[in-house]
C-alpha cells in the first residue's frame, strides 16, 4: 500500500493536524482505472464543495491526480483522497492560516469479489444525527462505525434510519429503490453524502425512461419497494435483499422490464469503472 502525504511518499502525520485531532476535512473514495480516477469530476465538486464549506483552501486538482495516479495498486484499484485544514493551534478555533494536509492513500486491487446475484442488507439501530454539512464526505464518521459494528455475519450492507426511522443510506453507500417504473432515492438533504454513483445512476434511469426523484422513505416503505440497490464507489450498483427476507426471486434477472432496465445500467456503471 502506498501512502502520500503531500505529494511526499511516508505515513508520517503531524500529531497537531486538525483532521487528527478534530475530524476536521473531508475525503473521498475513488475507483481508479489504470491509475484514473472513475467519475472525477463529481469527486473534485464534492470534494470543492465540503471544502468550500468548511472554509478550507482548495488544494490543487492537478497534484491530487498525480497522486491518485502514483498510489494505483493495480490496474483496476481503489484509494482514498483526503483533505484536513492541516496543523493548527490548541482549541477549535480555525488558524488565521490554513496550510491543508493532502493524504492519497492506495488501497487494495479490485476483483469480482461478488459473485452472489443479491447482496444482503440489514437494518442498524445506530440512528443518523443532525449533519450540518448534508451530501459531503467530512471527517466525522463515528455513527456509521458504530453502525458498521451492527453488522450480523450474513450482512453485506447496513441501512440506517434518521431519528423518525426513514432511510438515510447504508453504513457505507446510498439505497436506491425501485417502484413499478419509479426510481426513489431517500433524500440527502439533511443526512447522508451525495453519492457519485448515487447522481450517476439517477441521471442515466431518467433518460432511459423511468420516474425518478427523491423522497423521504420509512422503512416499511423501502422493504415493500420491488427491488433494492445499493451504490458506492467499490461495488458500482448491485441489487440487495433484506436479509431474512425469503419470498425474493432467486435470480434478479428473473424481475421485471424495470428491473431488468436497471441491471443493465448497473452493468454499464460497472463495466466502466
Amino acid at each position: 500500500m502506498t501512502i502520500l502525504v503531500n505529494g511526499e511518499e511516508g505515513n508520517r502525520i503531524d500529531a497537531r493536524d486538525r483532521g487528527l485531532q478534530f475530524g476536521d476535512g473531508v475525503f473521498e473514495t475513488l475507483r481508479l482505472h489504470g491509475g484514473v480516477p472513475q467519475l472525477w469530476s463529481r469527486h473534485w465538486e464534492r470534494l470543492c464543495l465540503g471544502l468550500d464549506r468548511l472554509g478550507i483552501p482548495r488544494v490543487p486538482e492537478r497534484a491530487c491526480l498525480d497522486d491518485l495516479s502514483r498510489v494505483a495498486a493495480a490496474p483496476l484499484s481503489l484509494a482514498k483522497l483526503i483533505v484536513t485544514r492541516g496543523v493548527g493551534p490548541r482549541g477549535y478555533a480555525v488558524p488565521a492560516r490554513v496550510h491543508p494536509t493532502r493524504i492519497v492513500i492506495g488501497g487494495d486491487a479490485l476483483s469480482g469479489e461478488h459473485d452472489r446475484p443479491w447482496l444482503h442488507i440489514g437494518v442498524c439501530g445506530t440512528r443518523t444525527g443532525h449533519n450540518p454539512l448534508p451530501g459531503c464526505k467530512h471527517l466525522n464518521r463515528i455513527e456509521n462505525i458504530l453502525a458498521r459494528m451492527e453488522w450480523g455475519p450474513d450482512w453485506d450492507e447496513g441501512v440506517m434510519l434518521d431519528r423518525n426511522d426513514h432511510v438515510v443510506s447504508g453504513t457505507q453507500g446510498n439505497l436506491l429503490l425501485l417502484e413499478g417504473r419509479t426510481l426513489v432515492a431517500p433524500t440527502v438533504q439533511e443526512f447522508g453524502i451525495a453519492g457519485t454513483r448515487r447522481a450517476w445512476v439517477m441521471e442515466r434511469a431518467a433518460r432511459a425512461g423511468l420516474q425518478v426523484h427523491e423522497a423521504r422513505v420509512g422503512l416499511r416503505r423501502a422493504r415493500d419497494a420491488d427491488a433494492v440497490f445499493l451504490s458506492n464507489s467499490r461495488i458500482g450498483l448491485r441489487p440487495a435483499r433484506w436479509v431474512g427476507d425469503h419470498a425474493t426471486l432467486a435470480d434478479p434477472a428473473d424481475g421485471s422490464e424495470s428491473m431488468a432496465l436497471m441491471l443493465e445500467i448497473g452493468h454499464e456503471l460497472n463495466e466502466m469503472a
